[in-house]
């Protein structure tokens, strides 16, 4: 009983350790747009908060430090007309570096910029 069925023997094996690499990019790539759309959703409520402390009189700056989680990249803040070009009140642009999936590297090229605007 070796006949068509036991030459076929392991080809599975072999096809799964063919396919694995694909299959981690493929994860990896997920998990990176998860961190990506995160990364703009913590940078978004970064620069709100700062607009929002600097109306109340304290630090905006702080604030958006503060707000962004431990995880993010590296972080600056920007005010005023920096922020935004047409601002009528107080402006805060955050931009944060996109982390890797690793851990411990940073891409350095990919970023997510958000700004908020609020009324004196």
């Amino acid at each position: 009983m070796t006949g068509a069925r036991g030459r076929d023997r392991g080809s599975m094996a072999i096809e799964l350790v063919g396919a694995l690499p694909l299959l981690v990019m493929i994860t990896i790539l997920c998990v990176e747009g998860f961190l990506a759309a995160a990364t703009a959703g913590a940078a978004q409520k970064a620069a709100r908060d700062a607009a929002r402390a600097e109306v109340m009189g304290r630090s905006g700056s702080s604030a958006a430090y503060a707000s962004l989680p431990g995880w993010v990249g590296d972080a600056q803040v920007a005010q005023g007309s920096a922020a935004k070009a047409s601002c009528g009140g107080i402006c805060y642009r955050v931009e944060v570096e996109v982390p890797l999936v690793v851990p411990g590297f940073s891409s350095g090229i990919v970023t997510v910029s958000r700004t908020a605007e609020m009324a004196d």
